[in-house]
């Protein structure tokens, strides 16, 4: 009977070949990038394999009642299904719409024609490939992406529910029903995928340890790599690197012992450097490429703004003249005085061919010069800087505001909106809320919450300090892990004292 699961994952992978022809462009042997195409596409294939492996073998559970996985399953698909219609509902409005941003139709175009893209990091490409595999559709990728919510969705609330009761556990909805969260719904880029992963990480390392379970071989490599995707697919996800161990050593007390704790730090830095080879190659030249190629919209970003900012270009004369053999200066200028404080959103110096951006004559050497000068500016210049990413978050954290225009019934109920989604979306209260949860948790050494708290503060300071733009998506990690405890301690105040396991505040 447990091959059922492995014939079955196997007759549809072999399916998919079929489909395929009509998604993907291969290349052709004779082109250059013909083997690492093929590499990536292998790679996929497997990957889509192992997902229809899990997918039949949850089947097959399910069918024949076969072990716990069963029960926690039925009562994920259960607790999804009521997020069904909302799901559905968005889909409706903006599915015929198509991919919410340019750089989506951009990384789709990428992963049909198997180029190895790796400005997003390879791991958006690979989700794309692997979600046209499994749904040969136009925006296979958007239907994979909301699949993935409502599996997070389903997750959550069972969890939440087996500790706290179906009553009062259902309340965990509300988080799910913040206007942010429902407007990404069909947004199919890194970062809302990104942050589905990383709560349903930490949501169940919050429940093992409130329930004080165990942790077997292969939930442990499960964890280490997810915790190993999330480290290596966004830049900010480094401090994951050692927060992952330490949190899976405070909550499952059976890896405490000499051996096996050697073999989770070797183990999880093993996971760690396989994922990252094909977005750095395997040596630490590869690393410190990718690393400067993708700083750029960083230093073009930053002195930019720190321009308008209060920096002193006659005490900076030397380096803003490196800065113009690379980036015109006049372009600075006049893009600033056009845009303000617009010009917080994106690198629109790179961007806006009106203005110049990038001297055309500038080449490789031009650019590390140019680096090297930003960062003169910025160590030169700590207050400005600060300033200047001060002036980024605040727009990031505010990108809605209320407005009432009158008492008619469309003015009342365009006010309301307004207020929801400047509510919804501001950055300064869950911000707040993670670090206070910090210091709460270091006085009273509540240890996985103030590291995970930690964590999230770690998330913040990285964002704040190296984000090339000012995107609300950004910091959404911090977001939902802030209001997950806000909803999670409402749980515990209305649930059964007498029946639950005790604060989530552990």
């Amino acid at each position: 009977l447990y091959m059922i699961p492995v014939l079955l994952a196997d007759v549809t992978t072999a399916a998919t070949f079929l489909t395929d022809r009509n998604i993907f462009v291969f290349p052709e042997r004779t082109d250059d990038r013909y083997a690492l195409a093929m590499t990536d596409y292998i790679i996929c294939k497997g990957i889509a394999f192992v997902v229809l492996l899990a997918l039949f073998y949850g089947l097959f559970c399910l069918i024949f009642k076969k072990g716990p996985l069963a029960a926690e399953l039925k009562g994920m698909l259960i607790y999804a299904a009521v997020y069904i219609p909302v799901a559905a509902a968005v889909l409706a409005v903006k599915l015929p719409e198509g991919f919410l941003t340019n750089d989506e139709y951009a990384i789709s175009t990428n992963a049909v024609n198997l180029i190895h893209d790796t400005w997003f990091n390879y791991l958006t490409i690979y989700y794309y490939i692997v979600s046209y595999m499994l749904i040969p559709a136009a925006y296979g990728p958007i239907i994979m992406k909301v699949i993935i919510e409502l599996a997070v969705i389903g997750y959550c609330l069972y969890r939440t529910t087996r500790c706290y009761g179906r009553r009062c556990g259902l309340i965990m909805y509300v988080l799910f029903l913040l206007y942010p969260v429902i407007a990404y719904t069909t947004s199919a880029h890194r970062l809302p995928v990104y942050f589905l992963i990383y709560l349903a990480l930490f949501v169940k390392l919050l429940f093992d340890r409130l329930e004080k379970r165990e942790i077997k071989t292969f939930g442990a490599i499960v964890l280490m790599t997810a915790g190993a995707v999330l480290t290596q697919w966004r830049t900010e996800g480094i401090y994951l690197f050692a927060f992952i161990p330490i949190l899976m050593f405070i909550v499952y007390p059976n890896l405490r012992k000499k051996r096996t704790v050697a073999a989770v730090i070797l183990g999880y830095v093993l996971i760690q450097y396989v994922i990252s080879i094909p977005q750095n190659g395997t040596g630490p030249g590869g690393v410190s490429d990718a690393a400067n190629d993708r700083m750029k919209p960083f230093y073009a970003y930053t002195i930019t703004n720190m321009y308008r900012n209060g920096l002193d270009t006659k005490a900076n004369e030397a380096d803003l003249a490196i800065v113009d053999a690379y980036i015109s200066t006049e372009a600075i200028e006049a893009i600033n005085e056009y845009y303000e404080d617009i010009n917080y959103e994106d690198v629109l110096i790179l961007i806006k061919e009106e203005f110049g951006g990038v001297r055309a004559d500038a080449g490789y050497t031009q650019y590390y010069d140019f680096t090297g000068a930003v960062k003169r500016i910025i160590i030169n210049n700590p207050g400005v800087f600060l300033r200047t990413r001060w002036g980024a978050f605040r727009y990031a954290a505010l990108p809605y505001h209320m407005t009432f225009s009158g008492t008619g019934l469309r003015e009342l109920a365009s006010f309301a909106l307004s207020v929801v989604k400047s509510l919804s979306y501001n950055l300064f209260i869950p911000t707040a809320i993670i670090a206070c949860g910090c210091i709460y948790c270091l006085v009273r050494r509540r240890w996985y919450t103030f590291f995970t708290a930690a964590g999230l503060a770690a998330h913040f300071a990285i964002v704040f300090i190296l984000a090339p733009a000012s995107y609300f998506k950004y910091y959404f990690p911090v977001y939902i892990m802030a209001y997950f405890y806000v909803v999670l301690l409402l749980v515990w105040l209305f649930a059964d004292k007498n029946k639950n396991i005790g604060t989530p505040v552990i």
